[in-house]
């Protein structure tokens, strides 16, 4: 039989239990999404190789870079890649002859999104944000 609840338990009175319970779904549930979004981008990724040969490592990191920082900008770059692949394969291009990856890095690891100052793509995704 199951508790009311509003009967606190004798266990956990302050429901501490019952949080921790729901942070690790939620974590659970993030790291999922992120296995999906991650596999989505292999998908991209294989979908827009050009050519026999695939992308190397780090061309593919430098493109999960450009993902995300589209997405810390609130744009949509499925979306772009759909409605609009030439820009979007300008956008990849400039990315992978890029050599601030490190910097891109960690402006997006501090969700600083400083792209302006250094990004090769500033001009193209200002112009996808209307700006």
């Amino acid at each position: 039989m199951a508790a009311h609840a509003d009967k606190p338990d004798t266990f956990d009175p302050f429901g501490i239990a019952a949080s921790m319970n729901e942070w690790c779904c939620l974590v659970k549930a993030a790291r999922e999404l992120k296995d999906v979004d991650e596999e989505m981008m292999e998908t991209m990724l294989e979908a827009n190789a050009t050519g026999p040969a695939s992308l190397s490592p780090e061309a593919g990191v430098k493109l999960r870079s450009l993902v995300n920082l589209m997405r810390s900008l609130n744009l949509d770059p499925e979306a772009i890649r759909r409605r609009d692949p030439e820009t979007m394969r300008e956008l990849e291009t400039a990315c992978l002859r890029c050599t601030e990856r490190s910097r891109c890095a960690r402006e997006l690891w501090a969700g600083t999104a400083a792209y302006p100052e250094f990004c090769p793509n500033a001009a193209g995704i200002d112009r996808l944000r209307g700006q």
